[in-house]
């Protein structure tokens, strides 16, 4: 990990904190409509320090998870858990990308035929990963969300 930062398209929006060395590729159909067809490749950030807030644009889409975009450009910024800090900011906003790897590719019974497999990535079935989000969220606050 390492710290980094980037911006979305037009700047109005920057992000600096300590980023993983590897990142994720999220295939929901969410994500898929999200980007525009593609998965959403995230990062896990640490230490997040975001500007520009007043053109963050955030909305929760289910009953976990939270999505936030720029408002004056429309860049995806990231994806959260609605009760905690920003976890995964999208790998496309940071300035240096180089060394970050795709480690875990998740929703994979969603990923487009077209769209092949990364080698060595762990693949996780939507079903694995609500298993695993119940299980994080019942851990943290005791009640069953999903």
């Amino acid at each position: 990990m390492g710290v980094r930062s980037g911006h979305c398209l037009c700047g109005a929006v920057t992000v600096r904190g300590d980023v993983s060395d590897t990142a994720q590729a999220c295939h929901c159909q969410q994500c898929q409509r999200w980007t525009g067809g593609g998965p959403l490749f995230a990062v896990r950030v640490h230490d997040l320090e975001l500007t520009g807030e007043d053109a963050i644009h955030a909305y929760d889409h289910s009953n976990w998870g939270r999505r936030a975009v720029c408002g004056t450009c429309g860049s995806t910024l990231y994806w959260k858990l609605q009760t905690g800090p920003v976890a995964f900011v999208a790998l496309g906003l940071l300035d240096d990308q180089s060394g970050i790897t795709i480690a875990e590719e998740i929703f994979i019974d969603s990923r487009p035929d077209w769209f092949p497999p990364f080698a060595g990535a762990i693949q996780r079935t939507e079903a694995e990963m609500k298993a695993q989000l119940a299980a994080f969220l019942e851990k943290e606050t005791g009640h069953d969300h999903v």
